[in-house]
């Protein structure tokens, strides 16, 4: 069944002046500003990871314990709605463990710790709070923060650099007509590093308790995207 989604597109732009240079060479002047545009974006999936350890007296047996909590947990995941492709299990790591005894003066053996770690792609938000309590009550040792993403991340970026660009000439005009010259062509334009988008959470407040019958439904706010860029006009008396 085709799923169709609906993205409300909300525009930020500075209220502040963008940073200016006006110079004079030997051929001319130019006008230097830069502008910054930020669009914001609703979330479509969330990245989700998760690790599995356990620390037995041989390798074999926590390599075992471990193994048999992540098939439970892989068993949960197959039912979520996740892109299969992006399940990734990993490989058992096992390492030593070690405690300092302070009276003895030195390391003591504690035993073997393997570890697996779990990563997907959740397509659908809904099954955002469902995929955390799964996670937590099939025995996952630790659950990180999902790291939400959109696939309209590069247009917003896109709509952000335009953005940024009108707020730097609009502010050239400006400066142009308080300087008594006449703005020309831009002559240079650079944008500034491609940055990741900055999830905004719109309800900051702790989540309330669940239910033992319904998984809770995550809002989980925004998604934004910046762009900035740096201009230079030509600029005649």
């Amino acid at each position: 069944m085709m799923t169709t989604r609906r993205l409300n597109w909300v525009v930020l732009v500075p209220l502040v002046l963008a940073g200016c240079l006006i110079s004079a060479g030997s051929l001319g002047q130019t006008l230097t500003v830069e502008g910054k545009g930020t669009v914001q974006i609703a979330p479509e999936f969330a990245r989700m990871s998760a690790s599995v350890s356990h620390t037995a007296d041989t390798a074999a047996a926590a390599q075992v314990a471990a193994d048999r909590v992540m098939t439970r947990i892989l068993a949960g995941v197959d039912a979520l709605p996740v892109a299969k492709d992006s399940i990734d299990a990993g490989q058992t790591r096992i390492q030593t463990r070690y405690r300092w005894n302070p009276r003895a003066e030195m390391q003591e053996f504690q035993g073997y710790e393997a570890t697996r770690v779990l990563a997907f792609k959740l397509t659908s938000l809904d099954s955002l709070g469902e995929a955390l309590e799964l996670l937590s009550e099939q025995g996952a040792t630790t659950v990180d923060a999902p790291q939400y993403g959109s696939d309209q991340s590069l247009y917003a970026r896109n709509r952000a650099l335009a953005i940024a660009y009108a707020r730097a000439l609009a502010d050239a005009e400006v400066l142009a007509r308080a300087a008594g010259l006449t703005l020309g062509h831009p002559e240079n334009i650079s944008a500034g590093p491609q940055r990741s988008p900055v999830f905004r959470a719109i309800n900051r407040d702790a989540p309330v308790a669940m239910s033992a019958e319904m998984a809770p439904r995550y809002e989980p706010g925004q998604l934004s995207v910046s762009a900035s860029v740096s201009v230079i006009f030509t600029a005649t008396p």
